[in-house]
């Protein structure tokens, strides 16, 4: 039983490991460069008779909420180091979970968690974020993302998960789009929207108190994409809860991004060659991986200097916004229009695939014009080639595969899509899978953008309501001493990185001196959370501590490729420069070296 345990954390553990609009610049105060964190003293031995305590029934603790069962607390022995995965140690597991019931929709739920204790702990809490739209419970090792094997178990911080508050093995309705279901039942809405976070964030805070006989010292949450979201809600909803947040590619306002989904959809449309089995045009032949590739690189050699170095990276990529144009760019390779003037070739794009992702970029718009979400920035890291192999990272979420028979991107038919329907349209619209790249397509962006600030009878909180993030009002959360560092890769499909530098943008403009307690770190090439042409692997938790417990605010984070064969080259590292600074080169040295880059404003 224990090699089954041991086989699970290492798994999971591998499995975690795998600009904006306004003109006001954000000071930046000139702090020295965080040191590694120094180990806290060790807390005395946790015992296996302290964990076995907290099972219901062999003890007497009292939960926040009194409707927590714990179903296992049991102590797992340390599990070595692999080529994968950090070593971890032996620690007491609590899992549980907290109200259940059976909801409107007839389907059982609860508000599961997993809890991890080392025997040695170092004084610090941490909850780990989710992704997609939840229903799956980790390992709970703590995963601190940035393509990390180390976790924060592995640090000896107590780690905290959960599944947000439905299961997507019982939740999964054919009816009603599969695993996205639980958007029928309104209060499966608000768990997955805030609530589960706070319920399980006291729980688990109530348990490291027992049983270490103490407190946590700091509490720490990291996300990304829908996890990076949770961590912006935690600093606005709970801003107690969190010491310091690492928020990466937050979807703050996700219904809106579905919005955008359709946009995309519908305005890749008249480049699609065939249709697939519903009669809807294949959206994943509009641009084949060549194509995709082509439109990377002329934008490489529109971008690429205005930075001040031709490397394979767009680092000033609000110039890049102003000055790519599809139709008008060169291809690089030859020096001729990238737009095709006579019939399609290798070289060039047709008129109509260069009309459709200029439309598609922009963002989606009303009849009126008004826009529903943001644009999106021309980088790089829409393509990219390693070798032989195209990166899959852009495409995988606007277009798909290439040589697939039927509609898969995440956009058109996926998870991002079906969510909208079920999850964020007020009321629901629940449909068999097959009509979803077909309900896509009808998207009406008059009508159908109201239904994320709908209510209808059971369900009494808009989408926007219970799963925004937007509030630029977080007085209390830095009043107390918290610091958040968000993170973004400029070649994200999921969620434009233009939007999130609006948001820090307003956050600047409500609250002068914001950089004091939150800053956003923007990542060239990289696509949604990890991996492109870019710096995409980097450790952000130690900076977040060395912010919160010792006052050093990060004025550059180091990072490294996870592929550097995008480049040609065996490594590359580069620092993350806090916006609006971007990382420019010294003029002399390895361009493959972060040291001789600095951050610095744009030129």
């Amino acid at each position: 039983m224990q090699t089954t345990v041991t086989t699970m954390l290492l798994a999971s553990v591998a499995l975690a490991a795998c600009a904006g609009g306004g003109s006001t610049p954000l000071p930046l105060p000139q702090q020295q460069p965080p040191q590694q964190e120094p180990p806290p003293p060790p807390v005395p031995l946790a015992s296996r008779a302290a964990c076995e305590a907290l099972k219901d029934g062999n003890g007497d603790m009292v939960w926040p909420n009194a409707a927590t069962v714990v179903e296992v607390a049991a102590w797992r022995d340390a599990a070595p180091a692999t080529a994968s995965a950090a070593a971890l140690p032996e620690h007491c597991e609590v899992s549980g979970a907290i109200a259940k019931r059976t909801g409107i929709d007839g389907y059982p739920y609860e508000i599961k968690f997993r809890l991890r204790m080392p025997a040695e702990w170092n004084g610090r809490f941490f909850m780990e974020g989710g992704s997609g739209t939840n229903g799956s419970l980790s390992a709970a090792t703590g995963s601190i993302g940035g393509g990390q094997i180390a976790s924060a178990l592995s640090r000896n911080f107590a780690t905290i998960a959960t599944d947000g508050g439905h299961d997507n093995a019982v939740n999964d309705n054919p009816d009603a789009l599969g695993t996205v279901a639980f958007g029928l039942d309104p209060q499966a809405r608000l768990d997955m929207g805030y609530n589960s976070y706070d319920q399980v964030t006291q729980a688990g805070k109530a348990a490291v108190a027992r049983f270490y006989g103490r407190a946590a010292d700091k509490s720490y949450f990291i996300g990304c994409s829908e996890g990076g979201r949770e961590g912006m809600m935690l600093s606005q909803r709970f801003p107690s809860h969190y010491d310091g947040i690492v928020a990466g590619a937050p979807g703050y306002q996700l219904p809106k991004a579905g919005i955008s989904g359709a946009w995309t959809t519908q305005s890749l449309a008249p480049a699609a060659v065939g249709l697939d089995a519903q009669g809807v045009p294949l959206i994943n032949k509009s641009f084949s991986d060549a194509d995709l590739h082509l439109l990377s690189q002329a934008i490489l050699g529109t971008c690429d200097a205005l930075d001040g170095l031709a490397d394979g990276i767009v680092d000033n990529y609000r110039a890049c916004q102003a000055a790519f144009d599809p139709a008008t760019a060169a291809n690089p390779a030859n020096g001729q229009a990238l737009q095709c003037v006579g019939a399609k070739t290798a070289d060039c794009l047709s008129p109509v695939q260069v009309t459709a992702i200029k439309r598609a970029m922009a963002g989606p718009v009303n009849s009126a014009g008004t826009p529903l979400y943001n644009r999106w920035a021309w980088d790089a890291g829409m393509s990219g080639l390693s070798g032989t192999t195209y990166n899959q990272g852009w495409r995988s979420w606007w277009l798909g595969s290439f040589n697939s028979s039927a509609n898969n991107a995440q956009r058109v038919s996926g998870f991002s899509a079906r969510s909208w329907l079920v999850d964020f349209a007020t009321p629901p619209e629940p449909m068999p899978m097959t009509q979803v790249a077909a309900r896509m397509m009808k998207f009406d962006f008059d009508i159908d953008p109201l239904k994320i600030w709908a209510t209808s009878g059971q369900f009494t909180q808009s989408s926007m309501d219970w799963h925004g993030a937007t509030s630029t009002d977080l007085a209390a959360f830095r009043d107390r001493g918290g610091k958040m560092i968000l993170y973004h890769g400029m070649s994200d499909a999921a969620f434009s990185a233009l939007d999130t530098a609006d948001y820090y943008e307003r956050l600047g403009a409500a609250m002068p001196g914001a950089a004091g307690f939150a800053r956003l770190f923007l990542v060239p090439g990289m696509n949604h959370c990890s991996g492109g042409p870019g710096t995409d692997r980097f450790d952000m938790l130690t900076p977040l501590v060395a912010w919160v417990e010792r006052g050093e605010a990060p004025d550059q984070i180091s990072a490294w490729s996870g592929t550097p064969g995008y480049f040609g080259v065996a490594a590359r590292t580069r620092p993350l420069c806090p916006y609006p600074q971007i990382a420019r080169y010294k003029g002399s040295g390895d361009i493959n070296t972060e040291a001789n880059f600095a951050c610095a404003a744009p030129p």
